[in-house]
């Protein structure tokens, strides 16, 4: 009877514990897409750097040929 007690309480611990490991290796993960997302956008910001470029037309250009297509 004790047994069966001890048996399930560490089955509780063990499910909490790879609760814990799962959500704090999510977060490392975001983080990990994070800065590379943040280290492209600093490669193409340097490629990009003293050329005249709008993006908001840039934009509208790839919107208007998304919709005109009717996709």
């Amino acid at each position: 009877m004790e047994e069966e007690k001890i048996l399930k309480e560490f089955d509780e611990l063990k499910i909490i514990q790879k609760r814990f490991e799962l959500i704090t290796l999510a977060r490392l993960r975001d983080k990990t897409k994070i800065k590379k997302a943040m280290e492209i956008q600093d490669e193409l910001r340097k490629k990009t750097k003293g050329i005249k470029w709008n993006s908001t037309e840039e934009l509208r250009k790839w919107r208007d040929a998304k919709y005109a297509s009717g996709s």
